[in-house]
């Protein structure tokens, strides 16, 4: 066998000779200067003469003790699958039968693009990644650690997806890609399309997308139970939730050393609910019973505009070091219209609900000024250093109307307006060094936060909130072979709360309950602790990773008992503490099929001494998936996905499972694309029944939710690209002559 490798590598080496030989020939025999036509063929065949394809094995993951990359580009389920589908195959990411997405163990993560944070994609990431082509993307990075030079804000990480863009804009090069996709299903159905080219330094990128999905049934069950009244309200609703995004970013590449990019986007998001719950009271003032119906009709309508502009510089040795200067804006304001009319009222008792209408507006302005520095000490250390100043407007309008003869007439007692400054400055530094096999990055940041909060209408009094925050971070990590390492990170996050959660505007739209915000949260800080396990083989790559988080003042949302009516509202009452392992095993059984698994075990401890409640206990998200490559070039995916229940300050809120499958076909040179998916839920009819249960000194609360999930849909996709040269001659003589022609005469 060695003998056969070394005869084929002598005959290739002799075969190059022999054709230089001949080039070279030619050129000494030409007295003539070569015209350019000439010369460009000849460039051309002698740079096809070398074309060399080599078949290797890539790993599809990368990882780190701080960070872990997904390689979407070498995943075949990319040509068909959407991103947020395969993120359900990313280590430490995890995506539920809602499509509500964790990383890390927790919903609160920063999403970025090609290295940039994104506003439209962390306010909006499952409608968004839900419609994004995964064959558009070149790999997703889960920054597990984020270090100082990120913000505080984020408790799960970083989630940041790189798109497939030309690397080079010093060459005249002018090209077109882009992808057109279609998607029609039981439940829902859209069209995107994703474009992207260069022309010269310029670089531009396309992205246009529209989703439409629709329940005909979402079916709802609510128990309350007090000590002398009980309220069953169970209901039948229609939803439908347009979507529709636009993105535009363009990039020119200044010199070699330095470049400009700018972003514009547009989102819109709308909700409509409407059906007719029943109502049953019992007790208290309703006696042996209260039996009504409601003509409910919800609509929301949420859009976001965001821009960003930057500009980065390289420098020093082998340009080390950089510089980089960003602005970011982003305006995102939100509609949302309640309309409860209630009718067959059977009794006339001393309380009876009231037909309402609630009127939400809110209105969001953020704009971020951010600095960062990179600055190299030597070959393997170097210190990262910044800034950031973030100016945030936010307001909430909210009215209250109570029907009366056939008019809406305002409540002001229930009606709530107030405006909310909020500011962040920051510094941060952080030391980044490799010493042999160990690798260390301490960092600390500084964030200085002022908040101003005015009522202009309503319940509330005005406020001002001035704190600072350290926050530390520290990532050590060991590289025991090429093929393993071992680290332990540590880092403490924030969570500040959203306007939803401060909000003090009261939702009546059941009548037996109340919900509303809270205006005088605090920031919750959350420790994370954690030791991290890679291996990288040939066929096969593992990750495990167990953690350790608490917080002592966890924002948890609560229920208690209020002169006979339960009443929901936020609070920093909560100690957490959550331990988890986390495991992640990809394996190429052979060619043709690959195995994925990635679940995650967990306990949560739960203890609140202002409400008197603890609760604790076990969890497990386990997902299984399979990749297989049949006859006539098909490929099959499936998925399984098992959640148990998870546990809350006052209860839980149970689990899921829910199966995934689609076979594809590509055609054309991989230019036309046919995909048939099909996802359903196990048990309940193929549906998913989310059953949230809450208990208290004096109350208990159960709701369930139906969710019709089954679906199939059938995906065509359309893949186009070119690529051509425009360089003059002059410069083409120049590129391949430096590039090309002195490298072969070696």
């Amino acid at each position: 066998m060695k003998l056969k490798v070394l005869f084929g590598i002598s005959a290739m080496l002799l075969t190059t000779q022999i054709t230089m030989a001949q080039i070279k020939d030619v050129v000494k025999n030409d007295t003539t200067t070569l015209n350019k036509k000439k010369s460009k063929e000849w460039y051309e065949k002698e740079h096809q003469l070398h074309d060399v394809t080599v078949v290797a094995h890539v790993p599809i993951v990368k990882m780190k003790t701080d960070k872990i990359t997904y390689q979407v580009r070498h995943d075949v389920d990319a040509k068909t699958h959407t991103v947020l589908e395969m993120l359900r195959k990313v280590p430490m990411v995890t995506v539920d039968g809602k499509n509500n997405i964790s990383v890390n163990g927790s919903k609160q993560f920063k999403v970025y693009i090609d290295g940039r944070p994104s506003n439209m994609v962390t306010r909006n990431p499952t409608q968004i990644l839900r419609n994004m082509p995964a064959n558009s993307i070149e790999s997703i990075e889960v920054t597990t650690n984020p270090g100082a030079q990120y913000d505080a804000e984020g408790a799960g990480g970083i989630l940041n997806i790189i798109t497939k863009k030309n690397k080079n804009l010093n060459h005249k090069i002018e090209s077109i890609n882009g992808t057109i996709h279609s998607t029609i299903g039981t439940n829902n159905h859209g069209i995107d399309a994703n474009i992207s080219g260069q022309k010269d330094r310029f670089s531009y990128d396309l992205n246009l997308m529209t989703d439409y999905m629709k329940y005909k049934h979402s079916k709802s069950e609510s128990d309350i139970n007090q000590e002398s009244f009980s309220a069953h309200t169970s209901q039948d609703t229609k939803q439908s939730m347009p979507f529709q995004m636009a993105e535009f970013g363009i990039g020119y590449q200044i010199d070699s050393i330095s470049s400009l990019h700018m972003n514009l986007s547009v989102t819109n998001f709308k909700l409509h609910e409407y059906g007719t719950p029943e109502y049953l009271y019992k007790g208290g003032t309703y006696g042996s019973g209260l039996k009504f119906g409601n003509n409910l009709d919800t609509r929301s309508n949420q859009t976001s505009y965001d821009g960003s502009i930057d500009y980065q510089r390289f420098f020093g040795k082998n340009n080390k070091g950089s510089m980089t200067f960003t602005y970011q804006l982003s305006h995102n304001p939100v509609r949302n219209n309640n309309i409860n009319k209630f009718f067959n009222i059977n009794q006339t008792q001393i309380a009876t609900p009231e037909s309402r209408k609630s009127i939400v507006r809110e209105k969001n302005i953020d704009q971020h000024f951010m600095a960062d520095f990179t600055l190299p000490i030597n070959k393997n250390k170097k210190i990262n250093t910044g800034a950031k100043l973030s100016l945030g407007k936010n307001q909430s309008n909210s009215s209250d109307y109570r029907f009366d003869n056939g008019l809406y007439n305002e409540n002001t007692n229930g009606s709530v307006f107030y405006k909310q400054n909020q500011n962040i400055m920051a510094l941060y530094g952080e030391y980044d060094a490799t010493f042999s096999w160990l690798s260390v990055k301490p960092g600390l940041r500084y964030e200085y936060t002022w908040q101003k909060t005015k009522y202009l209408k309503g319940a509330g009094s005005d406020f001002n909130i001035h704190y600072g925050t350290l926050v530390p971070a520290l990532s050590i990590s060991a590289r025991i072979s090429d093929l393993q390492n071992i680290g332990i990170n540590y880092n403490l996050r924030i969570r500040r709360p959203g306007i939803a959660e401060l909000d003090p505007y009261i939702d009546r739209s059941n009548p037996a309950t109340l919900v509303y915000g809270n205006s005088h949260l605090n920031a919750e800080k959350i420790n994370n602790l954690s030791l991290v396990y890679n291996l990288t083989a040939r066929n096969f790559s593992m990750n495990a990773t167990l953690r350790h988080s608490f917080s002592n003042n966890a924002i948890e949302q609560y229920s208690f008992n209020n002169n006979g009516v339960l009443n929901t509202t936020f609070g920093n009452v909560v100690r957490r503490s959550t331990s988890a392992l986390n495991l992640y095993a990809n394996w190429s059984m052979t060619t043709s099929t690959r195995l994925l698994l990635n679940a995650e075990a967990g306990y949560i401890d739960l203890r609140s001494n202002a409400l008197n409640a603890r609760n604790n206990g076990w969890n497990l998200n386990v997902n299984y998936g399979m990749q297989q490559n049949l006859p006539w070039d098909i490929k099959l995916t499936a998925n399984l996905e098992c959640m148990t229940r998870t546990h809350t300050l006052q209860g839980y809120e149970s689990g899921m499972s829910l199966l995934s499958t689609s076979i594809s076909k590509s055609f054309c040179n991989d230019k036309w694309n046919v995909t048939v998916s099909g996802t359903t839920g196990l048990g309940h009819g193929g549906n998913l029944i989310w059953t949230s249960y809450s208990k208290g000194s004096n109350f208990n609360s159960t709701n369930s939710f139906t969710e019709p999930v089954k679906n199939i849909s059938l995906g065509i996709s359309y893949t186009f690209g070119s690529k051509k040269e425009t360089n003059n001659d002059d410069d083409w003589m120049q590129i391949g002559s430096k590039s090309h022609a002195g490298k072969h005469r070696k």
